[in-house]
């Protein structure tokens, strides 16, 4: 059984404060009801102030979702199931569940699903859920990933993933990954 909230203000874009309409590779309608679509969220903290700007936004439609992740080298793929497997185990969470009774997603969201650090003690984090037409699914909980997780994974791609990712950053995203890390500082991943 799924179970789905509406959309949070916090997963709607940035630049016009609206749900995700369409998917940014395809440009499929999202909010129709029956498609499935991940939304990813780049934000940036600024030390000495409580404000924090978008680094990169998207929503891709489970089909595009899959044919990004085809694109991931199988060394890359086992690096990061393993690494995920291994930090829920140290979390003490074996599965990544909530209970709909008391569950809180401002709280669920202000720090990192792994680590448990505050967004606000962050510097960059990345914000990821899983919707269905226009609404939020439970059953996969939205998630915060913290810098210092954010590194780790990193450095478990190969090369072939890594260039597969800036490929998909330049198409869609923005500036190549060189002037990226002139503006924004250390690159990020996509998840």
């Amino acid at each position: 059984m799924e179970h789905f909230i509406d959309i949070p203000k916090s997963f709607h874009s940035d630049g016009d404060g609206k749900a995700f309409e369409n998917c940014l590779v395809c440009g499929k309608y999202l909010l129709d009801g029956e498609t499935s679509y991940v939304i990813e969220k780049a934000m940036k903290n600024y030390d000495g102030y409580e404000f924090s700007s978008t680094i990169y936004e998207y929503a891709i439609c489970g089909n595009c979702h899959l044919e990004l992740q085809k694109g991931m080298s199988e060394e890359s793929i086992l690096n990061m199931q393993d690494y995920y497997g291994q930090k829920i185990m140290l979390a003490g969470k074996h599965t990544m569940t909530i209970d709909l009774r008391t569950f809180d997603l401002d709280k669920w969201l202000s720090k990192c699903f792994f680590t448990e650090k505050p967004v606000g003690e962050m510097k960059e984090y990345q914000l990821i859920g899983q919707f269905k037409g226009n609404k939020l699914l439970l059953n996969t909980p939205p998630m915060v990933i913290g810098e210092d997780i954010i590194d780790d994974m990193a450095g478990l791609l190969s090369d072939k993933t890594i260039d597969e990712m800036n490929g998909f950053k330049e198409r869609h995203l923005g500036p190549p990954p060189e002037l990226e890390e002139l503006i924004y500082g250390r690159k990020l991943i996509f998840l």
